[in-house]
Order: C-alpha cells, then structure tokens, then sequence
C-alpha cells in the first residue's frame, strides 16, 4: 500500500480512518470546488494510474513514466487552488524545501512542471509500505523507538537547513517495507513546512491560512507564535505518545488551554496506560511534550539520544544486580570489532548505525528485557544500556531475529563504554559489549547472510529485529 504523502480524503473531519485527527488548512473564502480526478490523464511523461489520495493543497496519483513503465507518486495541485499565485508558490515551495534537505529518511522528490490546462505537479518516488498511523498499537517500545530514531535524523536534516516541517504526525510518517529487506521510515508532506528567514517579517504564509493538525502542534504553534525545530519535537512527541499507549496525551479541550493557559497540563505517563513502557521512557515524551519549547530537548538528536537510552535503560535495571558465575581473573578479551587505533572517526549524525532489538532472559527467569543492539558481528555484538552495567564476564542469554528467523544466543559481557568512552568513539550510546559464546553453526550462517545486505545498504537504514520469546 502506498499512502504518500499522507492525505486525508476528508481533511476536515474530527476523526478519519479511525486516528482523531482535525486537519485546518485553508480559508480562502470561496466555495471549494468539486474534486477533479485525473485518472487515466497523461501529464507530461506520466501516466496517472490510480488515485491515491487527496488533502487540502492536492491529490496524489500512482503514476507510471510512459518510456520506461517505472512507478512514481504525482502530486497534482487542485485546479481551482492553481490560479492562485501564492498558493502556486507555496506547492512548488514544498518540493525545492524536500530538494533543499536531501536526506535518506525524506521521501525524494525529483521533477516538477506545468501541465496544459494550468495542472501543476511534481513527481516523488513511489514507496511500497504503510504509514504508521496504520501500525497496530501499541507498539512494543524497540521497534517504535527504532523507526522514531529515523525520524529524529530526518528532522535534524531539515532543521540544520532552517526549514521547519510544522505537520508531522503518524499520516505523514511512512514505513516502507521491501521484501527480505529491514523496514525503514520516510517522513513525508511538507506542504506547510516553513524555511526560517533571514529578514523579519518575510513569509509565505498568505493571510487567512491556519496550517498543521491540531492535536499534534505545539501550543505556540497553536497559539500563531513563531516556531522552531522544537515545534517538530513536541509533534514526534505526540506520535510518540500515540503509537505507544493508543491514545492521544490530551483532550479536544485541554488544547485551548495548551495554546493559551500558562499553568501546567500534564499528560498522563505513558507507562501508566501502557505498563510495557519503560518509565524512563516516559519520562523523555513527557519532556518533549512540555509546554514550554525552552524545556524540551533543544534538538532532534538529542531527543533521539535521549529515545535510545530510555529504550536501553531496563537492561541495567534487571542486570546491574545479579551475581555473575564465578570466574578466574582472565583479562577482558579483545575483540576486533570494538578494538579501535585511538578514538574512532565522528560518525555522521544523520548515518546512524545499523541497530536490532534483542529479548535478554533475566537469570531469576521473571521475564525478558528488551534492548537495542549494534555492532553485529560474528564475534559478538554491542548493547546500548545505561550505567550501571552488568558486570564483567556476566553471561547473558538472548535470542535475534535474522534474516528472518529467531536465532537463541548466548554471550558474555566482555567491555563496560561509559559516557566518556562512548563520547571518545563517535557512539551514539553507552553499553556493554557482548562476545558470543559457542555460537551455532545457524548463527554464524545468518550473520554472514545479514553482512552483504549491512555493507550495501545506506547507513541511515535502522534494522528492526522483532523478537517474540
């Protein structure tokens, strides 16, 4: 299924396809006219197979190029929205705003024209998949935190450019999913981002145009104050807040009163209504959630950071505490795929590396914790945690899924990265560094099977890992 570009076939309903939504875009004071489908037309090289949708600005083909047959998506602005200039400039705007940023985790956008008869349109590529406002909820917490990590290098990417996406939420959030292949996230739609401005008072905006969807704006954003790359943390906050609990963090009413009140109104905490929620990941979407964008994290990748420890922090709580089997004084082994010649290179902030979610069997058998995990090797692999950690030499059981099948792992805590450490080496988190022990013959076989797909495939692809024990 392919929902670019996340449009509403009603835009002003309360609640469409289930997820409450209320979409306000645009009041030009003129009847809206009737809804033109395309269907069938050729414009320019492509032709429009099949409507995939229609929101405020525009509708949304399946195209197909008529030279080569290679699907694409074509954004089709409204005919009767086409002979306005500004608004012309403002959907033109929304791919050279795409362009602009370039990064792997935004939908690409790669030609735009004038068709006869005044038909504005650009082309994207077409994404097989489904947005997350179509995930089951709620999400196990590693998966979402994984796909939202994703989102966090996408929206750092805009925000280094100076362009705000202003209407983020699970719609406009796609997860694309290929055949033998880890899903991997789009964000998508910034038909109302906005580039900040070098002069004050400079701005596309035309009178009479209240942009984004209310549940998910930040109050001053709700309130028409100026907004900055904080307006996008507190919306993949709300989304957050969504996908896991399956509610929205407040009511239609307390919204008003977000936009406009100064006193506190607080969210409930996710892991109250959702008790497979680590409380300190409730507490890194209630700060993002805060009123006020001075106390919410400054940037997209501190608030990733801040996702990945929360997601990693119950590996220390169920570990820290347990006795390790008695063991020799054996120095810690090296291993190759830890062992650096002096602090690593800076990795790139927006390449973030490779990541799975393993299920680690407490050793009082009470249950499993799900981490994250990277540096998978044959050797071993590296788990994001937070101090304190398991001890040395500790063993612990896990299980993976690779390549598709659940694989039973046993390793051995070889190295502890604290927060200098990890700073020397360019990581993203601290944690331990696990050695296989004994591993299979089937381990060994996925693991070279995962490799090729590792080295070819763009950086910025996190691997999901669903593990069900």
């Amino acid at each position: 299924m392919h929902c670019e570009l996340c449009l509403t076939e009603h835009p002003h309903d309360v609640a469409c396809g289930g997820e409450p939504w209320t979409q306000v875009y645009l009041s030009t004071g003129d009847a809206e006219a009737p809804p033109v489908d395309l269907t069938g037309q050729t414009l320019g090289s492509y032709r429009l197979v099949r409507r995939l949708g229609a929101g405020g600005m525009g509708t949304v083909y399946q195209g197909e190029q008529t030279r080569i047959g290679a699907r694409v998506a074509v954004k089709v602005l409204h005919p009767h929205l086409g002979r306005d200039e500004s608004l012309r400039a403002r959907f033109y705007a929304e791919a050279r705003t795409v362009n602009v940023v370039g990064h792997p985790n935004i939908v690409h956008i790669f030609d735009i024209n004038e068709a006869p008869g005044g038909l504005h349109y650009f082309v994207m590529e077409y994404l097989e998949g489904v947005p997350m406002s179509h995930l089951p909820r709620p999400m196990a917490p590693g998966p979402l935190v994984t796909l939202l990590a994703q989102a966090c290098d996408a929206l750092d990417a805009a925000h280094r450019c100076g362009v705000v996406h202003r209407d983020l939420k699970p719609d406009n959030l796609f997860v694309v999913r290929h055949a033998g292949e880890p899903p991997t996230l789009r964000v998508l739609d910034f038909g109302v981002a906005k580039a900040r401005r070098p002069h004050p008072g400079e701005d596309e905006t035309a009178a009479g145009i209240v942009l984004g969807t209310p549940a998910y704006m930040a109050p001053e954003q709700s309130a028409g104050q100026p907004v900055d790359g904080r307006a996008d943390i507190y919306a993949l906050a709300v989304t957050a807040y969504y996908l896991s609990t399956g509610q929205l963090p407040f009511e239609r009413g307390q919204m008003v009163e977000l936009a406009l009140g100064t006193g506190p109104v607080g969210a409930p905490p996710p892991h109250l209504l959702t008790p497979g929620i680590p409380p300190a990941l409730s507490e890194v979407l209630l700060r993002a959630l805060s009123r006020r964008c001075e106390d919410r994290y400054a940037t997209a990748l501190e608030f990733k950071e801040a996702l990945l420890l929360a997601a990693a922090q119950p590996l220390a709580d169920a570990l820290a505490s347990e006795t390790p089997p008695p063991r020799s004084h054996t120095p810690v082994p090296s291993l190759a795929w830890l062992d650096t010649e002096g602090p690593a290179t800076e990795p790139n902030a927006l390449t973030p590396p490779l990541t799975w979610v393993a299920r680690v069997r407490r050793r009082s058998g009470t249950g499993d914790v799900e981490v994250l995990c990277t540096e998978l090797s044959r050797g071993g692999l590296f788990m994001c945690c937070a101090d304190p950690f398991p001890r040395l030499f500790n063993r612990l059981e896990f299980t993976l899924l690779l390549a598709g099948e659940l694989v039973e792992c046993a390793g051995e805590v070889v190295r502890h990265v604290d927060a200098a450490q990890a700073q020397t080496w360019g990581m993203l988190s601290t944690g331990v560094g696990v050695q296989f022990i004994n591993p299979s013959a089937r381990l060994c076989e996925l693991i070279r099977r995962v490799q090729p797909h590792r080295l070819t495939t763009p950086a910025s692809t996190l691997m999901r890992a669903e593990v069900v024990l």
